[in-house]
């Protein structure tokens, strides 16, 4: 029969950083929360009155605000009693339910507390002032401070033995004695708060501790971490980003195959790109990936565990909940067609300008046909071959300095041959635009794109009214700005070819 485990230990270290982050973002929440109803309540004057007749008797103790306070060392308890984030999930979410049923009645039921003014001298004073700040404003019925200490009593206790779920009982019943012989409560809003503790945790936590909540739980919390890597190296992610969880509010559930699939692609396109290192050839790391979402085979001894688990977990999300088996085999080709570009890396290839405009068009048709698909539109992007096109090219010039610098060649092999013969190094940018032919390339494709944008227009056009059709206009936009502004900015020979297109 083996042993339960202690009730307080130190967890890992990387247990500790999620229960950490748990643990902030509850604190973070609870203060927006509390505090946002303290503010409000504090425009309507007045409030309830339930005090009860007898509570006049109950004297002020100020020293009892030292027990007050040690609700928050009750509560930082729990990072050594909860040592996993499983384990702390229902404790976090119950806490957070309770904050938003608590502060809705502060608002419906604003009360007004009927103790006598409070005056403290002496030792007590610095300690009952930090109970008093702690408690706001109005925010009395249900006293969220019972509420909190009777949880962690309820939590804490599901994994103590008798003495220590005595010690806690007592604990929480000291903090609600506290509540009232300070004068922050009366007795309604403590049972209120119990009350709140009781029926929050019966329903809060067994929904918490299903299977398929925690694990949709950390889905979400992989694809926050990876949101986050990704906006740290170009805003424009953290842009993306915030783009996806505002279209997500309102169908989060439906939602979550867009975010999943956004950071399972970049992700893999990062590690291809060198952006997230991994040890040994990026090929055999997706080649690995491949094989695991396709045949569900184990994890690839020595591959790297955090990169295989987040892109595997993430991968399977986004597999199961697209809804036909086209879309699911696309997925699979463009991480293929991906692999192509590190594939140009490691054998250091120049592709003439045919091959380079195809595996551009092929990426994007893919991607693009992915991203409609997840949006529920109904056009295809088939249908508007000049905006594939436009994109590849967006692409290839938005980020030709650190693809050249990487050793990804997306110059036509021609045009380098005719560079080198000038002396120059067509694998930096500075010397391909210092030589004739690399500027004259790059004002060809700038004519390109122009064309491009024009027949994009008027395939958009013919779509209109089509759900997924402002999506396509939002990405023809996009690329519009590029070619007229941004690019113009970085290549100054082009402004006189922008001004007189779009004069």
């Amino acid at each position: 029969m083996s042993e339960s485990p202690a009730l307080l230990g130190w967890p890992t270290s990387g247990e500790l950083k999620r229960t950490g982050a748990l643990a902030l973002g509850f604190t973070l929440f609870f203060l927006a929360v509390y505090g946002g109803a303290s503010w409000v309540t504090g425009f309507h004057p007045g409030g309830l009155r339930v005090d009860l007749p007898f509570e006049q008797h109950i004297p002020f103790i100020p020293g009892w605000a030292a027990v007050y306070v040690s609700m928050d060392v009750l509560l930082l308890l729990s990072l050594f009693i909860f040592r996993t984030w499983r384990q702390m999930l229902p404790f976090a979410l119950a806490l957070c339910a309770e904050t938003v049923l608590g502060a809705l009645c502060f608002l419906l039921l604003p009360v007004e507390v009927a103790w006598p003014p409070r005056a403290v001298t002496g030792g007590w004073t610095q300690v009952f002032h930090l109970a008093d700040t702690m408690n706001l404003e109005r925010n009395y019925l249900p006293s969220l401070h019972v509420a909190f200490a009777c949880t962690a009593a309820i939590a804490y206790g599901e994994r103590s033995g008798p003495v220590a779920r005595t010690v806690f009982a007592l604990w929480a019943l000291a903090i609600a004695a506290s509540t009232l012989l300070i004068h922050e409560h009366h007795l309604v809003d403590v049972f209120a708060g119990a009350l709140l503790a009781w029926g929050t945790w019966r329903v809060v936590a067994p929904r918490v501790r299903e299977a398929g909540f925690v694990e949709a739980v950390r889905v979400e919390a992989l694809c926050a971490r990876e949101m986050y890597r990704f906006a740290r190296r170009h805003p424009r992610y953290g842009l993306i980003a915030l783009a996806l969880y505002q279209q997500s509010v309102g169908r989060w559930r439906k939602a979550r195959r867009a975010r999943a699939g956004f950071c399972f692609l970049q992700l893999v396109d990062d590690v291809l790109d060198g952006d997230r290192p991994v040890e040994g050839e990026p090929l055999e790391h997706i080649d690995a990936l491949l094989v695991r979402l396709e045949t569900g085979a184990p994890q690839v001894p020595g591959a790297s565990s955090e990169f295989h688990d987040t892109a595997t977990t993430l991968g399977r999300v986004l597999l199961t909940e697209l809804s036909d088996d086209r879309a699911r085999a696309q997925v699979l080709e463009l991480v293929r067609t991906m692999q192509k570009d590190r594939e140009r890396v490691r054998d250091g290839r120049w592709w003439d300008a045919a091959a380079l405009q195809a595996h551009h068009a092929a990426t994007f048709r893919l991607s693009v046909d992915l991203m409609l698909h997840v949006a529920d539109a109904r056009v295809r992007a088939e249908e508007a071959p000049s905006l594939l096109a436009a994109l590849g090219w967006c692409s290839v010039m938005r980020d030709l300095r650190e693809d050249l610098a990487q050793g990804l060649f997306n110059v036509p092999a021609d045009v380098a041959e005719e560079v080198r013969a000038s002396g120059h190094d067509p694998a930096s940018l500075d010397a391909l635009l210092a030589s004739e032919a690399g500027r004259a390339w790059v004002l060809a494709e700038h004519q390109r794109a122009r064309a491009l944008l024009d027949r994009s227009a008027v395939e958009l056009a013919t779509l209109e009214g089509r759900p997924g059709a402002p999506l396509l206009r939002l990405f023809h936009r996009s690329v519009e700005s590029f070619w007229a502004k941004r690019l113009p900015r970085r290549m100054p020979f082009l402004r006189q070819s922008s001004a007189l297109r779009t004069s």
